[in-house]
């Protein structure tokens, strides 16, 4: 059960949600089923079997909403 991320066409409302096999998800604020898939970023595998320091990348759009204008730190390593 994947989580994606969407964008209504009709109130431009951004969200995450998770999605069962064979469900159409609706948006938060309107409940239109009008929506647009983003693309997400995936948990980067931490090296070495330890534990990934925690970062802000799980909640960046990548247009500065969390602070890493434009620069995500989730891409640092890459």
């Amino acid at each position: 059960m994947p989580i994606f991320a969407y964008r209504c066409r009709d109130c431009g409302k951004e969200f995450s949600t998770l999605v069962m096999s064979g469900e159409t998800p609706v948006c938060e604020r309107c409940e239109s089923a009008d929506l647009d898939q983003q693309l997400s970023l995936i948990a980067a595998p931490s090296k070495g079997g330890e534990s990934a320091p925690a970062t802000a990348a799980g909640a960046c759009d990548m247009m500065g909403g969390c602070g890493c204008a434009g620069a995500c730190p989730a891409f640092a390593d890459a």
